[in-house]
């Protein structure tokens, strides 16, 4: 009797081994290259709100991935569409004048006030 209960053990042992493995591979799952993983935070510099301008992405600076990315840390509707008019029409100018070219593309492409006004909170030139 005691030889089953050994067996029993090391099936159980070898079910656990197997299950732990699999859950391990779930884990690593498939990677995307690029900042625009959907599971990727976005970059440090994607904090919303009026917090200033060192906590917003450049658009003239950052990569369209990037760009998607912060986009969508900040919970903009179709980021990748967003980012790529945004792409598309830069360079912006510093400052004000930039930030005021980034609302009249946003305007352009009918951006609902919501929405331009969490990309804007997002960005800048």
């Amino acid at each position: 009797m005691p030889r089953t209960t050994s067996t029993t053990h090391r099936i159980a042992a070898g079910l656990m081994a197997v299950i732990a493995a699999l859950a391990l591979a779930g884990c690593a799952g498939g990677s995307r290259s690029g900042s625009d993983n959907q599971g990727a935070e976005g970059p440090a510099s994607a904090a919303p709100g009026p917090a200033g301008q060192a906590d917003r992405v450049s658009v003239n600076d950052s990569s369209p991935d990037d760009l998607t990315a912060a986009l969508r840390a900040n919970d903009v509707p179709e980021p990748a569409k967003w980012a790529q008019i945004l792409v598309e029409y830069r360079p912006y100018p510093q400052g004000q004048a930039g930030a005021d070219g980034i609302r009249d593309v946003l305007t352009r492409f009918e951006a609902d006030p919501e929405t331009a006004a969490t990309i804007t909170n997002a960005v800048v030139p």
